[in-house]
């Protein structure tokens, strides 16, 4: 089994939730390696307590804004190497090599520039891959066995957080042995020209609801406070807002009574489609190649607009349209169209 007490990797992801969930393929990789568990470095606190019940990861430290305050940490820990999982940003680099971590493994990206130097061996980044694909050469340059099949989906909710949902669920009025559809109409809340519009979100709860008898969950947390009133207020129909109630952990366990997930281009949507639930994704600005839900139970849905997708590896320069049209363009009968699908499977 592998031992808390030898964890001499650090796997960093200084990046969005989504990105967390996909370099937990990676740790895993790199724990079979080392017979070992990983370390991870992230961005997000609200990711620390996930990501430590995956089976690979030992500790998780979440940097927050205080990226230089953790040298001294890390240089404590001694580590032997810092694996970056894709994609990795020039501070990451940075502040691994400022934490005398000698090792250091990832992507090189044309946007790292001469920060990119500091990659002791690099693999180089291929145009139209999905992250986990980029994640994979990253394993083999660690010298680890690179195993998605056995690897993904990496969650399963702990018995617990499926009670904890189960619970809520009765408070709410709402049947537990029934199963609903998850919607998720937030993002990052810098970015907001990921997001659907509510609107679209209630049409649809209305549509499945009046179509196929299924009621909705609306995983509506800290960035998008009240969609899910809204939602259920536009919807007229069965649905019931989560309105911010419990944390990552809580969303896995609810996400257990969902047989079918739809949502913009979020971490949730990582998280759904890690957890294993049919999840269809609406992409506007961002490349579905890179983070679309992985795996063939999955789909994707996205405007036939020119001018996406307009965001890539690189720092976001924001929509040239003064209106954001992109998600406007989405139309309901397409989403419900493949709902419908993958609800028929």
């Amino acid at each position: 089994m592998p031992s808390r007490a030898e964890t001499r990797t650090l796997l960093v992801s200084l990046q969005g939730i989504g990105n967390n969930i996909l370099a937990l393929p990676l740790a895993s990789a790199l724990s079979r390696r080392d017979g070992a568990l990983v370390d991870m470095l992230v961005l997000s606190p609200r990711a620390a307590a996930l990501l430590r019940r995956h089976a690979a990861v030992g500790g998780v430290i979440a940097a927050g804004g205080r990226r230089l305050a953790l040298i001294p940490a890390l240089r404590s820990k001694r580590y032997r190497e810092a694996v970056f999982a894709f994609p990795c940003g020039a501070k990451s680099l940075i502040l691994a090599a400022a934490a005398g971590i000698r090792r250091r493994l990832g992507i090189f990206h044309p946007s790292l520039g001469s920060a990119g130097a500091l990659l002791t061996r690099r693999a180089a980044y291929r145009h139209g891959l999905h992250d986990l694909e980029h994640n994979a050469f990253v394993a083999e340059l660690a010298g680890a066995d690179w195993d998605l099949a056995r690897d993904w989906p990496p969650f399963r909710p702990a018995d617990g957080d499926v009670e904890a949902a189960r619970q809520f669920l009765i408070g709410r009025g709402a049947d537990p042995e029934a199963l609903f559809v998850g919607l998720h109409p937030g993002c990052d809340e810098s970015f907001l020209e990921k997001r659907w519009p509510e609107r679209g979100f209630a049409s649809l709860a209305k549509t499945l609801y009046e179509t196929r008898g299924l009621a909705s969950v609306v995983f509506d947390g800290p960035a998008e406070p009240g969609a899910g009133r809204r939602i259920a207020r536009l919807a007229g129909t069965p649905v019931y807002p989560m309105d911010g109630w419990g944390d990552l952990a809580g969303a896995l366990g609810m996400l257990a009574f969902c047989e079918l997930f739809v949502s913009g281009d979020s971490g949730l949507m990582n998280l759904a489609a890690a957890a294993g639930v049919p999840t269809l994704a609406i992409f506007g600005p961002s490349a579905p190649a890179r983070t679309r839900p992985f795996g063939d139970a999955h789909r994707v849905v996205a405007p036939d607009r020119p001018c996406r997708p307009c965001h890539g590896i690189e720092a976001y320069r924001g929509c040239l349209h003064p209106a954001h049209p992109c998600l406007e363009d989405v139309p309901l009968e397409n989403v419900a169209a493949l709902a419908g699908e993958m609800l028929m499977r």
